[in-house]
């Protein structure tokens, strides 16, 4: 991972005190669904997160669907300290400038992509201000919970992906995922660090297009993981359409990719989702590839982000 240097033996951790609207994690707020942790009444456990027989990735419909094998084009994003690429209308609905706190929502609000980097110490990783602290787990689903203002059950059993955890999860009107990417903080051995990416949706089109959101995101923070030996993800499955310049974005753009939706870009540098199985082109003009077409006129695409 490509990754700045930041001394985590020397961190400072403040207390955690517990808030009805707020909370304040470590040495992080991270304040999410318009900057604050509204999480209202809390609903009945949500449907499983699966894909009904028969059901096929880019059939979703709307402006983020892509439509008759045509590439959807993406446009940067950007808050304070973080970027991102997304469907044309989507809206920075919150970020900070330390860069551990960034969320994008679709037009309507029905699709979200959220990235937050947060050190949670000791005490409250023991359960001393509630049991969301207690593992990365718990702490993704309370953070759901606060984006839907519904409650967040886990769905299915827990996968790896590279270093990363994966947490399925489903709430009454929304299902999606979170990757977890947990590590140990030398100042608080008793605490944790955590990476969390994590995509909204309703269908899985639609948590797929917000999957590609999260995983493109790119803060510049003091607050990121010490540098590790890490796996390095493998993209050729899925015409590395989740490869970027950076390792982490493309570990989890991979991961996401192999859902059914995947980055390419044009010559000019313009980045665009593509459903990785419907919008492939085995008999392309310029051989197989992914193509954008403006009336007879066929360009190919070239995978991955243009980061």
């Amino acid at each position: 991972m490509k990754l700045p240097k930041f001394d985590w033996n020397n961190i400072g951790w403040f207390s955690v005190k517990p808030s009805k609207e707020r909370a304040v994690i470590g040495v992080v707020v991270l304040a999410a669904a318009f900057g604050l942790f509204y999480l209202g009444r809390m609903t009945t456990d949500g449907p499983a997160v699966t894909r009904p027989a028969g059901e096929e990735s880019g059939k979703g419909s709307g402006p983020f669907a892509s439509a008759g094998n045509e590439p959807v084009p993406l446009q940067p994003v950007s808050g304070g300290a973080c970027r991102s690429f997304a469907p044309a209308g989507w809206r920075v609905s919150d970020a900070n400038q330390q860069g551990t706190a960034f969320t994008v929502a679709s037009p309507d609000g029905a699709l979200t992509a959220s990235y937050g980097a947060v050190g949670v110490n000791g005490g409250a990783a023991q359960g001393y201000y509630g049991d969301q602290f207690r593992s990365p787990e718990n702490f993704a689903l309370y953070l759901v919970g606060a984006l839907t203002n519904e409650r967040a059950s886990p769905q299915g059993a827990e996968q790896s992906f590279g270093y990363y955890q994966v947490l399925n999860f489903a709430t009454a009107s929304h299902r999606g995922y979170a990757l977890l990417y947990r590590f140990p903080v030398p100042a608080d051995p008793s605490g944790y660090g955590l990476i969390l990416r994590i995509a909204i949706g309703n269908d899985p089109h639609s948590v797929g297009v917000a999957g590609a959101v999260a995983a493109a995101t790119r803060c510049t923070s003091r607050l990121v993981p010490p540098p590790a030996d890490l796996p390095r993800p493998t993209t050729g499955s899925t015409h590395d359409t989740g490869k970027s310049s950076d390792d982490d974005v493309t570990m989890a753009g991979t991961y996401n990719a192999q859902l059914g939706t995947g980055w390419v870009h044009d010559d000019a540098g313009n980045n665009y989702n593509v459903d990785v199985t419907n919008d492939w082109h085995e008999d392309g003009p310029d051989g197989p590839g992914f193509y954008k077409h403006n009336g007879n006129d066929w360009t190919k695409l070239q995978n991955g982000l243009s980061d």
